[in-house]
């Protein structure tokens, strides 16, 4: 997938997000991953116990949702070449669609809108079925 506003990934891509996500602790405790399909980037968020919030029916924290889109916003524009210095986080605004259940979320963001200095993405989570998401974000990302 390419647009006007960014280089479309590749496999770079894919090495420079990793390196990104190996040195940051939050981002190995959500145990995030991306994958390079179809040439979009597509991001995985791995279920683990304690990613749980309601034990009674074992459904995810809205606070690991809600991190995961937002990573999906800032790694999709890591892997489109924006340096991670360059980068920060504006607004986030999550609506929460299904209940997340226990098992792995899949994600991709989408670039709306670029400025010079701000970039706008909807990000959208999934577990099986990309037309059933469990969340969706739009994300405001400044750009240095």
């Amino acid at each position: 997938m390419s647009d006007d506003f960014f280089p479309a990934p590749n496999e770079d891509s894919i090495a420079r997000i990793s390196e990104w996500a190996a040195r940051s602790n939050m981002l190995q405790w959500l145990d995030f991953s991306a994958t390079l399909e179809d040439g979009a980037l597509r991001f995985r968020l791995a279920f683990a116990e304690r990613h749980i919030g309601n034990e009674f029916i074992r459904a995810l924290h809205g606070g690991v949702v809600s991190s995961f889109l937002q990573t999906c916003a800032t790694a999709e524009l890591i892997g489109r070449g924006r340096e991670t210095d360059n980068l920060k986080t504006v607004s986030v605004h999550c609506d929460f669609l299904r209940p997340a259940r226990d098992m792995d979320m899949q994600g991709e963001a989408r670039v709306i809108q670029r400025g010079r200095r701000i970039a706008f993405l909807d990000v959208t989570g999934w577990h099986n079925d990309p037309a059933k998401p469990v969340g969706k974000a739009a994300i405001a990302v400044r750009l240095f």
